[in-house]
């Protein structure tokens, strides 16, 4: 099997109903005033990426004096990278949401749950209640173990909705 390399990835075409799913379950979260989870998966070739599936992974919500979050525990973890490993299918981003401001946190540096070059994480400001335009939110890159954001145009560049490429 021929695993092309998230890195070398230069556009990342993310079906609308995935974008639509990843909304509605971080508006749920939101609505009891959580942050919530998606991880986005799909197939990887040579310098292009398509997100096919929203996965909600077993979470457990967080909120209390200090802030919200969320916590994903080590098994549930395993269980993705095995049902990954079995289908083909790659881990492309993780999508969380925040309570206002869409910006990576230090915890969210810390405890991400991808960790390949390339790797996507997208933080949706206001629990989920944002244009379905993933180019609008706030967009980092895993490049050299370090978390990047991208600004406007580069994020517009890399993510496309609806086009298959």
């Amino acid at each position: 099997m021929d695993w092309a390399r998230l890195d070398n990835v230069n556009n990342i075409s993310i079906d609308a109903a995935v974008i639509e799913a990843t909304l509605k379950v971080l508006q749920h979260f939101g609505a009891h005033d959580c942050e919530g989870l998606v991880l986005w998966i799909g197939e990887i070739t040579q310098d292009r990426a398509r997100v096919t599936q929203a996965i909600v992974p077993d979470q457990r919500p967080i909120k209390d004096e200090k802030g919200v979050g969320y916590f994903v525990d080590g098994e549930t973890l395993f269980e993705l990278n095995r049902k990954l490993a079995a289908s083909g299918l790659r881990l492309i981003a993780q999508v969380h949401s925040h309570p206002s401001e869409a910006y990576h946190s230090k915890a969210d540096d810390r405890y991400a749950i991808i960790t390949a070059d390339g790797g996507l994480s997208l933080v949706v400001p206001n629990f989920g209640r944002a244009p379905a335009n993933p180019a609008t939110w706030a967009v980092y890159r895993l490049i050299n173990g370090l978390w990047h954001e991208l600004g406007a145009e580069e994020a517009t560049s890399l993510l496309t909705v609806g086009k298959h490429p």
